[in-house]
């Protein structure tokens, strides 16, 4: 983040952690550099307001503590924002297969599409700007939006949907939400840590729990604007591709537990 061009502050939210997150960041001889700290954990919504209260620009950028950037990330967000009249502008999200000098050959030859992003799945990368209210967290956000909208604090545990919730409320408050191709941000892996670091059974069961909220928060005007059939249909839908997902998960772990166990016999086999 401290690499990160045309950024006049850097706000860390340390949830109330257990680690050693406090004493790292002084670590860091950076004025711009500020550090806000929770007594005890409040939740990802939470430390996202706070984050937004503590800063002071016209622009707040979102960053992730799993999550790289491009060095001109912000400043190409802030162009494409002006160019399109946008108030919260975000970039496609990919999760990298490599090391971060294999970014840009990677970039390049990632397919293009003219689909829309949905509710379920936000990681398109476009031909060009769209308005959607589905974009990845990483985003940039002008500050009057925050006039209008808040991180809704009352998803528990894993805080599913709180994102979505943010930039549902902001487009239904009349705020142009884009999805810009002009640049990305990406993981080297999936992230383990944080609010993902409960039982899988636990985080899926918190997952449907807070689209239920979700859903009942902003159903009527998903509904009418066409992206989801129902609220009840589209809880049911989610419930499904969410237990589908557990057993997908389940059955590879399966059958990897079974080729780690034949290899083993064949091994032994092999050595009498």
């Amino acid at each position: 983040m401290l690499a990160l061009e045309g950024v006049d502050e850097i706000v860390v939210v340390d949830d109330g952690s257990t680690d050693d997150t406090i004493e790292a960041c002084t670590e860091f001889a950076d004025e711009r550099l500020k550090l806000v700290s929770h007594p005890h954990n409040l939740g990802v919504a939470n430390a996202r307001n706070t984050g937004v209260d503590a800063s002071s620009g016209s622009w707040v950028l979102f960053g992730e503590d799993d999550c790289r950037f491009p060095v001109d990330y912000a400043i190409v967000l802030r162009a494409e924002a002006e160019r399109h009249a946008g108030d919260i502008i975000g970039a496609p999200l990919f999760y990298l297969d490599g090391a971060d000098e294999d970014v840009a050959p990677q970039v390049a030859a990632m397919p293009r599409t003219v689909r829309m992003p949905s509710i379920e799945n936000s990681e398109a990368f476009p031909v060009h700007a769209i308005e959607t209210p589905f974009l990845p967290a990483r985003v940039l956000v002008r500050r009057t939006v925050f006039d209008d909208a808040r991180f809704y604090e009352g998803y528990s545990h894993n805080g599913y949907r709180e994102e979505t919730d943010f930039f549902i409320q902001a487009a239904r408050s009349g705020f142009r939400c884009l999805l810009t191709p002009e640049t990305y941000c990406y993981q080297l892996d999936a992230w383990r840590g944080g609010q993902h670091h409960s039982s899988r059974i636990r985080y899926e069961y918190w997952a449907i729990v807070n689209n239920w909220r979700f859903l009942r928060r902003h159903g009527s005007w998903l509904t009418q604007e066409g992206y989801i059939g129902g609220v009840a249909r589209a809880q049911l839908q989610f419930a499904l591709h969410r237990a589908r997902i557990v057993g997908v998960g389940v059955l590879r772990a399966r059958l990897s537990r079974l080729r780690s166990v034949a290899k083993r016999r064949s091994r032994a086999s092999s050595a009498e």
